[in-house]
């Protein structure tokens, strides 16, 4: 979430964890008012007043020039269209944190249905933790609701929100999913331990990593997370993709595609960790051009220069 009443300025700390407050007592305001509202509607809501502030926002430029390295043979108006459609899920996303419980089945039927593509036995019996990997589509959570239901104990990657007071909230939505939760900063060692126990891990790997090395993502270099492919060498695991499409409805479908192919025995690690990496962001980018209004990546995704040779900024 953006920071709408804040700045972060060390030099005026009372006036940052004021700001910091306010907003999160806003967008509590804002989640008691959706928790009046049947889970549809309050899916609804959000998606028409995100889709009407979200492409007057300064994060709209993003979004749009994401599309067009994304989307490369569609028109000005169909990136714009599709732009809308990535506001309009972001404030379905957010409209629908106090009725997670409902949608998860906590608290009733589960709002969303589980598609199985994998035909391996060993998955389907659960024999061994897994490395999931997903693009931010749909609503993110469902993923781990998913792989609850299927009796597969996961623990996902999540970045904190800067204002720890909208942070606690969140989580403690969050908490209907009975899944654990590891900081992305120094990952690694807790996700290896994860798996060691048993446990499967779950990251997002769409969005920018700064000092990422480039890897291909729908045919142009992206820095991009090599730390699930590490994780597949060091542990033999298997890496297997995730996808959360939202219905109409405030209804979803997650699906669980085959694990990505094992390297070579005779690669080294690296070359081994590069082929990984390299199949992942060919199912990423896929599943990010089967749904691209629904792929919430509301900053640069691609080299700056890149982009910018590519049209993908207005001038």
């Amino acid at each position: 979430m953006a920071r709408l009443l804040w700045k972060g300025d060390e030099r005026f700390s009372w006036l940052t964890r004021s700001g910091q407050w306010l907003e999160a007592a806003l967008m509590r305001l804002f989640w008691w008012f959706m928790s009046l509202l049947s889970p549809e509607t309050a899916s609804s809501f959000g998606a028409r007043v995100f889709g009407w502030l979200g492409p007057r926002s300064a994060k709209h430029r993003h979004v749009v020039a994401n599309l067009r390295m994304a989307c490369p043979d569609l028109d000005e108006r169909e990136i714009q269209l599709l732009a809308r459609g990535v506001w309009r899920n972001i404030g379905s996303v957010i409209a629908e944190y106090p009725h997670l419980g409902k949608l998860v089945g906590r608290d009733g039927e589960p709002q969303f249905e589980v598609v199985c593509e994998n035909e391996d036995a060993a998955f389907r019996n659960r024999e061994r933790p897994c490395i999931f990997v997903a693009a931010h589509l749909g609503n993110l959570y469902f993923s781990a609701a998913a792989l609850r239901q299927l009796g597969i104990p996961v623990d996902l990657v999540y970045s904190p929100l800067a204002n720890p007071y909208l942070d606690a909230q969140i989580q403690d939505y969050l908490s209907v999913l009975d899944c654990g939760f590891i900081t992305k900063q120094n990952a690694l060692r807790p996700m290896l331990k994860a798996l060691k126990q048993g446990r499967s891990v779950g990251l997002h790997v769409d969005v920018r990593v700064d000092d990422g090395e480039l890897f291909p993502l729908l045919g142009e270099d992206a820095t991009t997370t090599t730390g699930p492919a590490f994780l597949a060498v060091k542990t033999g695991l298997d890496i297997v993709p995730v996808r959360t499409e939202r219905l109409p409805g405030a209804r979803f479908r997650v699906t669980l595609f085959p694990a990505l192919e094992r390297p070579p025995e005779d690669y080294s690690d690296a070359d081994a960790i590069r082929f990984l990496t390299e199949q992942m962001n060919t199912v990423i980018g896929r599943l990010i051009r089967e749904h691209p209004d629904q792929w919430m990546c509301t900053k640069r995704r691609w080299p700056k220069l890149r982009m910018r040779d590519k049209g993908a900024y207005d001038a």
